[in-house]
């Protein structure tokens, strides 16, 4: 994992950075001054909400917000009753997260302006706590309402190759805009993951206009091996309708 203290953001007026060790905020436009957060951590990776007014900021004990216009920094901890782990997909305001706590498809939606406030986007859940797969996000189609459905593919992390319940190993897309909870199962990727190489992950990515759906596989590893001896993986592109 890359860590860093500080955080850019550009914008046509200049830019605005934040630097997480000294709490300090200062640019050419936006508030300057201290973070409102007192915390002062490294930074995995960061990522500008798709309206330009928020940054996302990965660390290793769940994530913040930087609202770029002020001076507030909001934490969504993962050891906590927010439960903010699990990958994520940045919107236009809005954050979609696996929370990892009910079961592996426990799926929900946060602004930004409150990370605190919680919606459901996959209900009812199966009973028990499950949580064979976990989940890559993608979310390249989102609109300005954060209403479009968001795209996933699984995994097992554990090394397994058998499917026993829905949605493992699979890519689905899920629907964002409240009105129902509605899933959309395209296909199964057929990746087989090793710990020990991330490129065997099925990381997929969603076009614009969100018809197509393009992903990493080893297709149950009938592609061979690249020169090295590590397991190659393809690029696949399933067509979503």
């Amino acid at each position: 994992m890359v860590q860093s203290a500080t955080v850019d953001s550009l914008r046509h007026d200049g830019a605005s950075w934040y630097n997480t060790q000294t709490r300090q905020i200062g640019g050419r436009w936006g508030a300057a001054g201290s973070a409102s957060t007192t915390d002062s951590f490294l930074i995995a990776h960061a990522a500008l909400s798709r309206s330009g007014e928020f940054v996302r900021i990965s660390t290793s004990g769940g994530w913040y917000v930087w609202d770029l216009a002020t001076l507030r920094v909001t934490h969504c901890p993962v050891h906590s009753e927010m439960r903010c782990g699990g990958y994520t997909a940045t919107g236009y305001n809005a954050i979609v997260q696996s929370r990892g706590y009910m079961n592996f498809m426990d799926t929900v939606k946060r602004p930004f302006s409150d990370v605190t406030q919680v919606i459901p986007l996959v209900w009812p859940l199966e009973p028990g706590h499950s949580f064979p797969q976990d989940k890559h996000f993608t979310w390249s189609n989102v609109d300005v309402k954060d209403s479009v459905p968001v795209c996933a593919s699984t995994y097992d992390s554990i090394d397994k190759d058998d499917i026993t319940v829905p949605y493992e190993a699979e890519i689905f897309c899920i629907e964002t805009d409240g009105a129902a909870s509605t899933i959309w199962r395209f296909a199964h990727n057929r990746a087989h993951w090793y710990a020990k190489y991330f490129n065997t992950q099925p990381l997929g990515s969603i076009s614009r206009n969100g018809r197509f759906f393009m992903f990493t596989s080893s297709w149950d590893e009938q592609v061979g091996t690249e020169a090295n001896g590590t397991p190659r993986s393809d690029v696949w592109i399933v067509k979503l309708q």
